[in-house]
């Protein structure tokens, strides 16, 4: 369903790129033929606008790259808090271990499915609520299970990693939730339009409009556009994190 909808976005997207050009290149000749020519100083106005959108492509690929990689980071530190916290269930007594050890397998398989029903956003809902729930029962039991004992390795070490693998699941939602602002991507296909109806602008200066450049053009601003929607949207689109969410599944495996 999520890549149907990309590959509309991408369909649409070019086929208005497109259209723009083919207007600029309309309004330009109507121009020509009622004026002589067009008003000075429309190089500037063009070579301005691009050097603009070049700048909004550039800024928002490198903000979309920065918040992927924030979002692997994340992944590689949740996988080894939850691996550190249930490596050190082994101080605790051995009569409180197997409930807090089954409970750690089931809050990791809810924290993997979490984020792989996405784009799935109901079931992703009922993963997530189903982890905190895990997650809470998990700090009350070993909170118990250190009280029932007087050596304090459990408390320095346990308790900590518990901790830390809690804090991280708050930055991954967070980390989930940042994306550049709605009005960066609409000032972006703003600016995709308008170089696109002065580059018809520009072709209005032979008989008929170079198809082959109209084409290409359109085809250039539409991916660009999609592959920094995949970027922002890793989830959703051909951008995937299957390689670094195989580090929470290698962490659940270990928990035999």
């Amino acid at each position: 369903m999520a890549t149907t909808a990309f590959f509309l976005f991408l369909v649409l997207l070019f086929a208005a790129i497109v259209g723009s050009q083919y207007l600029g290149y309309r309004v330009a000749k109507q121009r020509r033929a009622l004026a002589g020519s067009l008003p000075k100083g429309t190089a500037t106005v063009q070579g301005s606008l691009f050097a603009l959108l070049g700048l909004m492509v550039a800024f928002t690929i490198s903000g979309g790259q920065d918040r992927l990689d924030a979002r692997r980071r994340l992944i590689v530190e949740e996988a080894n808090a939850i691996g550190t916290a249930y490596l050190r269930l082994d101080l605790l007594p051995a009569a409180a271990q197997p409930v807090l050890r089954e409970d750690f397998r089931r809050y990791a398989d809810a924290r993997i499915a979490t984020f792989a029903k996405l784009p799935n956003l109901e079931q992703a809902r009922l993963a997530h609520r189903r982890a905190g729930e895990l997650q809470r029962r998990l700090w009350e039991h070993a909170v118990a299970a250190v009280g029932e004992t007087s050596d304090l390795r459990p408390a320095l070490l346990l308790l900590p990693a518990m901790n830390a693998m809690i804090d991280v699941t708050n930055a991954r939602d967070a980390a989930l939730r940042s994306h550049a602002p709605l009005a960066i991507f609409v000032l972006l296909l703003l600016l995709s339009f308008a170089c696109a109806f002065f580059a018809g602008v520009e072709m209005s200066k032979g008989d008929r409009p170079s198809v082959l450049h109209v084409v290409v053009f359109a085809a250039t601003l539409a991916l660009t556009t999609y592959v920094i929607v995949n970027i922002e949207l890793p989830r959703l689109g051909f951008t995937r994190l299957g390689p670094i969410d195989a580090l929470m599944v290698q962490a659940r495996e270990q928990m035999q």
